[in-house]
């Protein structure tokens, strides 16, 4: 702190100076000596008066990296507040995983009546779409029409998700397609966020005809995208058009991603392709591409449902050798296909390494060793992990 103070004494900062270091620190998102800045700058003995402008500039450069760090200087800030202050916390808040302080952000506004612009509406309603308040962003939506407030592709989208993550899908279609008669764009995360609140519907093959329309109305699919309509087949065991989109992606350059590889594997796991499962996890490999805890679950899944326990036991080793996090869903897919094959022993032992690293169990673990030990003929080991699965 008195490294900056001297730093700021010596080379004789004026207000305009004091601007363009600003600019320089959220270019280059130095957010360390942004927050030590604010810190100098609340002293009583600080050479300089930060203007708005210049907490905007540091909460900013604190926003994405650092949103704790953004939020305290914006409790902390000397001068008044503006909208851009306000929208700057609020996506702060957000990036720092508090939506409902983001909520609070804005209705600060209100109370220092200040004009909330579009990209305060859009932070909110992002806002209500993480805790899956659908009421509260129609409200904001409706707010903006009768406040003459431009609503605009990132506006729906918001919305879209919001009543998407509420279960309201109708509403969330209806929105879809009023964006038409609005003349407002759909971009490719619109598109996304349609076609993964229908796969959670249960609307799965309506997802993938979005995808289809988005080539007759111009929008080129991403990787976004694409991975929607890859987990919406999962959703409705659809492997075959799984694998085409997957290669319509390398055809035409779009990145593949863990993502994409995890939602493949998925949907050959739900149509018991264990063998194309495990192509694409090789596939993966290949390509550089690093399989996470989500990919290696569901390609053990795929062996395990297949009958195939010995090769889902060498990818739950294979995890621990690449040092790649073993969770509950994990073991539950070892122990299962160690059940499902007739290997009450190994079922048994993945569940004490489970227990000795201390990886949470649940019903599913509990049901798959009950059934491996009956099916082995060892009914006190049954009985016993049944009262384990009473106590816990």
């Amino acid at each position: 702190m008195d490294d900056v103070a001297a730093a700021m004494s010596g080379q004789q900062i004026v207000q305009h100076n004091m601007t363009t270091l600003l600019l320089g620190f959220k270019r280059r998102h130095k957010w360390r000596i942004a927050w030590l800045v604010a810190q100098w700058a609340a002293r009583p003995d600080c050479i300089i008066e930060l203007t708005t402008m210049h907490y905007n500039l540091l909460i900013s450069t604190c926003s994405r990296t650092a949103p704790a760090r953004a939020l305290d200087i914006f409790a902390t800030m000397k001068a008044p507040r503006d909208v851009v202050t306000h929208n700057t916390a609020m996506a702060a808040a957000l990036n720092g995983g508090d939506p409902r302080r983001s909520l609070e952000i804005f209705d600060e506004m209100d109370r220092a009546a200040i004009e909330p612009s579009t990209i305060s509406f859009n932070t909110a309603i992002s806002a209500c779409a993480k805790t899956a308040d659908w009421e509260t962003a129609l409200q904001l939506f409706r707010r903006m029409e009768a406040n003459n407030v431009e609503r605009t592709t990132i506006t729906y989208t918001g919305l879209i998700n919001a009543c998407a993550e509420g279960m309201q899908l109708d509403k969330a279609m209806a929105l879809f397609t009023y964006m038409e008669v609005a003349g407002v764009p759909r971009n490719p995360i619109t598109y996304a966020v349609v076609i993964n609140a229908c796969s959670r519907n249960g609307q799965w093959q309506l997802g993938l005809q979005l995808l289809q329309e988005m080539g007759r109305k111009g929008v080129q699919p991403d990787t976004v995208v694409f991975n929607a309509a890859i987990s919406a087949c999962e959703k409705g065991r659809d492997w075959e058009t799984a694998l085409q989109l997957m290669a319509q992606m390398r055809r035409h350059g779009v990145r593949m991603t863990a993502v994409t590889y995890g939602a493949g594997i998925s949907a050959c796991e739900k149509g018991r392709q264990w063998e194309r499962a495990l192509g694409l996890l090789h596939q993966m490999q290949e390509t550089r591409i690093k399989p996470n805890t989500i990919v290696y679950s569901a390609a053990i899944s795929a062996c395990g449902s297949a009958g195939q326990w010995r090769t889902a036991l060498q990818l739950f080793d294979e995890m621990e050798q690449n040092r790649i996090e073993q969770n509950t869903i994990t073991y539950n897919a070892a122990i299962q296909a160690c059940e499902r094959g007739g290997e009450w022993r190994e079922a048994i032992r993945v569940f004490e390494k489970m227990r000795a690293v201390d990886v949470p169990r649940d019903t599913i673990t509990y049901n798959a060793l009950v059934r491996a030990c009956e099916k082995g003929g060892q009914w006190e080991q049954a009985f016993d992990f049944m009262r384990q699965m009473e106590m816990n």
